[in-house]
């Protein structure tokens, strides 16, 4: 039973975010009404104060946490994992990330502030944002304060700036930001079992 642990959690928290994306998304959805009113009310100071606002720094800025990640690991910086297992944690949270995320985007259909496509919620770029910025935190949170300054302002900031580039309604980015966390945890639990299984596990980090 230990084994399947890992399985019965993520398909536990599978069917919780399903019937949140359902509440939040669903025609009769008693949560609709409220998101559709904050939707609608933080569209309207977007356009009101920054109507023109276009960047496209947000495409890069998703990836810089995991960027850092990589670059402290080649630099020799040591970490809470060891290449093995980091490989296969990114991996993993990647696959998760981006399955449930297309998954909502494909069973949701909800149209974009900007009105080109049906694939607004939820944010893709926020979701990567957060979870590159986990990846780093469950590195090298233990460095100091500053990595989770550095990763979590960059994904604050990338789920802003979809915001404002009018691509993306609030609710699409709150719940990106919160699958990438979920996920990425999801994934560090799931490797941690494998790796403790095989006593393969840093346990001066492991927290």
């Amino acid at each position: 039973m230990k084994r399947y642990r890992p399985v019965i959690f993520i398909s536990f928290y599978m069917i919780i975010l399903i019937i949140i994306a359902a509440q939040l998304w669903g025609a009769n959805g008693f949560l609709h009404p409220a998101i559709e009113n904050i939707n609608l009310y933080v569209r309207g100071l977007r356009n009101t104060h920054a109507p023109l606002f276009h960047q496209s720094y947000d495409n890069y800025l998703q990836l810089l946490p995991g960027i850092l990640l990589i670059g402290l690991k080649l630099g020799g910086v040591k970490g809470r994992f060891e290449w093995k297992r980091l490989l296969i944690f990114i991996v993993l949270s990647i696959i998760f990330t981006q399955l449930v995320v297309n998954s909502l985007k494909l069973a949701c259909g909800v149209l974009r502030p900007d009105e080109s496509n049906f694939f607004s919620f939820p944010s893709g770029h926020t979701a990567t944002a957060f979870m590159t910025a986990t990846l780093l935190y469950k590195e090298y949170g233990f460095k100091g304060i500053w990595v989770s300054l550095v990763a979590y302002a960059s994904a604050i900031v990338t789920g802003m700036t979809r915001i404002l580039n009018n691509r993306h309604w609030i609710i699409d980015v709150i719940v990106g930001a919160a699958l990438g966390i979920l996920l990425t945890e999801m994934a560090y639990r799931l490797v941690k079992t494998i790796f403790k299984d095989r006593e393969l596990i840093n346990t001066d980090y492991n927290h």
